[in-house]
């Protein structure tokens, strides 16, 4: 009877998943399409915070310490004498300056780690070069690095390669947290638990599920992807960017991806009472 009722709720939320995807779906794209167009002056301090980051990175890569710590107190002073209001929402302003800080704080380390202050710069560079060019910012060249990342889960998956899996998941939370603070500088809130949802599903099963199951989870985040930057390839049953308004579509998408995730945790849960239980996401140490 139980697994009758789990059966019945997965090919519920499939449904309604499926629906959701097919449909194509609320406006994909800054926070602010519908909102306050950006002043002259939030428009002239986005570049010139742009001009002094990019400084910044150029001196992060020359291995230049103190130089990058003066370029960071000028970004500072410039952020908090700026207003972005127009060019991103409220969390794309908490974003950016968690970014700031992180640089700052990775940058005056007694034990600095070069791949990290690369990464810190990087997510700093990536944030602030989306405020001046919302549709064709540097993040959205990390599309294709990101398919290829899910191309190689499948593709590890497909030939039982546990490590393998593991490599390219890597990968792409890696690639994932380098455009994190553009994403949310430039898609709406829901868009991004979306993505994060995935990921944090895609992350348990990579450390406990099968392979066949990694591989079943795959195509869900190609879809995802594709609409997060925007894309159409391999869906073209997706509708035009922009054709359908209205937040119950997020309402109904976002839940049915919950649903199902919910609905795969608790079957778990009902074999691991019968067979014996093994936990779905990894403990933490």
């Amino acid at each position: 009877m139980l697994r009758r009722l789990f059966q019945w709720s997965a090919g519920v939320s499939a449904f309604f998943l499926l629906i959701g995807l097919s449909i194509g779906g609320i406006v994909w794209g800054s926070p602010n399409s519908n909102g306050d167009r950006p002043s002259p002056a939030a428009s002239i301090q986005a570049k010139a915070l742009n001009l002094e980051v990019e400084t910044m990175y150029r001196l992060v890569e020359e291995g230049n310490l103190q130089a990058t710590l003066e370029s960071l107190r000028k970004i500072q002073s410039i952020f908090e004498a700026s207003s972005f209001q127009g060019l991103t929402s409220v969390e794309g302003i908490h974003v950016l300056a968690e970014s700031i800080v992180e640089m700052k704080e990775t940058t005056a380390s007694s034990t600095l780690d070069p791949k990290q202050w690369m990464m810190s710069a990087g997510k700093l560079r990536l944030a602030v070069d989306s405020l001046t060019h919302p549709k064709d910012g540097i993040w959205l060249q990390y599309y294709k690095l990101m398919r290829e990342d899910l191309q190689m889960m499948e593709q590890s998956a497909a030939k039982q390669d546990r490590d393998g899996i593991k490599k390219a998941y890597a990968l792409l939370e890696d690639h994932y947290e380098l455009i994190r603070p553009a994403l949310v500088m430039q898609r709406k809130q829901e868009e991004v638990s979306m993505i994060e949802s995935w990921l944090s599903h895609a992350g348990g099963a990579v450390s406990t599920a099968s392979p066949a199951t990694v591989r079943e989870i795959v195509p869900q985040g190609e879809v995802i992807v594709n609409l997060l930057f925007g894309k159409k390839k391999d869906e073209p049953a997706l509708a035009q960017l922009n054709e359908v308004e209205g937040p119950w579509f997020w309402q109904l998408l976002f839940a049915a991806f919950i649903l199902s995730a919910l609905t795969f945790a608790a079957y778990r849960k009902y074999r691991g009472l019968r067979d014996g239980y093994y936990p779905w996401f990894p403990k933490k140490s």
